[in-house]
Parts: C-alpha cells; sequence; structure tokens
C-alpha cells in the first residue's frame, strides 16, 4: 500500500490510495493529521496479510491502530530522518511512544540508528539491525581507475548532504591548479542556491548538474567517475543520514568515496582502510583530501578494492532478504 505509486515496485500489485473525489479528500486530510487512513483500513480487509512491513516511522505508526483492528503483526522499519528530525516535531515523541508498545518488530539499518530508537523509548528487544542490500549484478567492479579528475555526488540536493561544501572544495581546489570536474546528480530545494553558489565561485565550467537521473544513468557514470564525494552532516533542524546508498553503491563499483564522520558512516567506511573520513562541514578538508588522493601515500586501488569485500561481506541483497524473511517467521509465530 502506498499514498502514491512509485518506482521500482517490479510488477508487485500496488494499492494506491484513492486520487480523486470524497475519499481523496478524506485520506489526505487523514494523512497530514497522522491519522489512520481509511484506505489502509479497507485494503487490508481486503487482502488479509499475514503481516504488515511499514517503511519509515511515519508509516509505522499510521498503521499501527489498522493492524491492531485487524489483528496483523506489525514491522516497521526505519532509515534515517524518521529518527533523526523527526522525534523533534510536534507530539511526535509521544506517537513513537505508543509504537514502541504496540508495534511487534523494529529493523534499524544501522548500530547508531538502533542506539537512537532505544533512546526514544523502543525497547532493545524489539529491535534488529538489518543493513540494506544490493544486488551485486548491477554493480561490475571497476579494475582500473577511470578518471582521477572526475567527481561525482548522488542524491536529494538538501542541507544534509553537504552538496555546498563539496562545490567549495571545487573552487579551493581550482586556486591550487588542481582542475577537478564536479558532477552533481540529483535535485531538490537547494538547487537554484547551489547553482548560484557556482556562478558566484566563477567554477560554472567545472561543476555541472544533471539532475534527477534514472538508476541506470548513475551506474553508468560509476564507470566514468573515480571519485565520490558524500559529506554528509547534521542539519539545522537536526536531519541526519541513515546510511546513505550513494556510499554502498560506490564501494560496489570501484568508485573511491570521500566522506564524513557522520550518524553511521563510520560503521562501513574505515578511514584509509576502504575510504577517507573528514569531519563535517570542513571545505577545506574536503579539498585537501581530494589533492591527497594524488599522493604517492594514498593506495586508492587496495582501498577501492576493500571496499568491494566490505560490501560483498555484509551488504549482498540475497542474506538481507534471509535476515527480513527469518525476522517475519518469528514474528507471526509469536503473535499466534
Amino acid at each position: 500500500m502506498c499514498i502514491h505509486e512509485k518506482n521500482y515496485t517490479q510488477g508487485l500489485k500496488v494499492y494506491q490510495k484513492p486520487q480523486a473525489g470524497i475519499p481523496y479528500l478524506v485520506n489526505t486530510l487523514c494523512f497530514h493529521l497522522n491519522w489512520c487512513l481509511p484506505f489502509y483500513k479497507e485494503t487490508l480487509k481486503k487482502i488479509e496479510p499475514a503481516i504488515i512491513h511499514a517503511h519509515f516511522g511515519f508509516d509505522g505508526y499510521r498503521m499501527m491502530k489498522p493492524a491492531q483492528r485487524c489483528s496483523i503483526p506489525l514491522v516497521v522499519s526505519f532509515y534515517g530522518s524518521d529518527v533523526s528530525r523527526l522525534p523533534n516535531e510536534f507530539d511526535w515523541k509521544r506517537r513513537y511512544r505508543n509504537l514502541a508498545q504496540h508495534g511487534n518488530a523494529f529493523i534499524a539499518a544501522t548500530d547508531h540508528m538502533k542506539l537512537r530508537l532505544i533512546d526514544l523509548g523502543f525497547p532493545k528487544s524489539k529491535i534488529t539491525v538489518i543493513p540494506f542490500g544490493l544486488e551485486l549484478e548491477k554493480f561490475p567492479f571497476k579494475t582500473t581507475q577511470s578518471d582521477p579528475k572526475k567527481i561525482m555526488m548522488v542524491g536529494r540536493m538538501v542541507e544534509k548532504k553537504g552538496f555546498r561544501y563539496a562545490i567549495e572544495a571545487i573552487k579551493k581546489l581550482k586556486k591550487k591548479e588542481l582542475r577537478y570536474t564536479l558532477d552533481l546528480y540529483g535535485d531538490g530545494e537547494l538547487r537554484r542556491s547551489l547553482e548560484n553558489q557556482v556562478d558566484a565561485l566563477g567554477i560554472r565550467k567545472w561543476v555541472h548538474f544533471h539532475g534527477q537521473v534514472p538508476i541506470e544513468s548513475v551506474l553508468e557514470a560509476h564507470l566514468h567517475h573515480d571519485i565520490l564525494l558524500a559529506p554528509s552532516l547534521t542539519a539545522n533542524d537536526g536531519d541526519q543520514e541513515g546510511l546513505p546508498n550513494t556510499i554502498l553503491e560506490a564501494m560496489a563499483s570501484g568508485t573511491f568515496v570521500i566522506t564524513t564522520n557522520h550518524a553511521a558512516i563510520g560503521e562501513v567506511i574505515k578511514n584509509g582502510e576502504n575510504g577517507l573520513i573528514i569531519e563535517e562541514g570542513d571545505a577545506d578538508a574536503l579539498a585537501n583530501t581530494i589533492a591527497f588522493t594524488e599522493s604517492a601515500d594514498c593506495n586508492m586501488d587496495e582501498m577501492r578494492k576493500n571496499a568491494r569485500q566490505t560490501i560483498e561481506k555484509k551488504f549482498k541483497i540475497e542474506d538481507v532478504v534471509t535476515q527480513i524473511e527469518a525476522l517475519y517467521k518469528k514474528v507471526i509465530k509469536n503473535y499466534d
């Protein structure tokens, strides 16, 4: 079930919120008030699932009462902003206390996220850490470097992604006569201001905005770039990353990762072993680290290989699916 049908449903049957008339208005109002949507209850009665798996804490809360009324166990996955920013909004700490009591199991993508959930009152015994998974056959590993002067970033153009620090870093590298180019893939509320920043710095020739592109275009971009930047930081409203998929995809592809000591990133990127880590919000450190990759002291090839091994060991989609299925079986058994 979803509010609006998204991509990547892969032929699955999708139940979408009514898109017109009084049912649309009623369900939309309930959605914005964080009430149970009538559409949810109607769909559950129709399909009679053995288990409900809600993605993101806010949808987990909305599914709580329908799950109770239909006597269906509820599993909720958390991803990032739903454990960092959302609890600071009005009444969400109370809502999460109710969810913690009535939900049957909770999935955290990282150990860092698990600790945040415990702080919010979710029982440790109900939380299972299951990471994101990748279909590794879609991410062929580059055995050789492509172009060490080409850098990429991927993601929504919001504060926590740190795009402005990447742009500042390109300007600083230009002053050092290191002519890197930066390709930005994504869109969002900050795009206009980021384009203005590029123009103000006079680096439009070296920074290119590609907008939101399909995953196939991102995979192709990995073949032609040597470095992925992920200078994530905590936004002013408290919003944080979970563990950016862009980092995992780069590691799988053989694109060298430079990122920040933020949220759960350090659980995957080990500085000097499979990537490089700097502190948040430091454009000087970012520029210096990019420049360091050209030095003899930086063994990028070895770290890229280590990164791929990390993904193969911990993030294979087959292993992740097995863990989720095992949790489903456990929850259903305990619920009966």
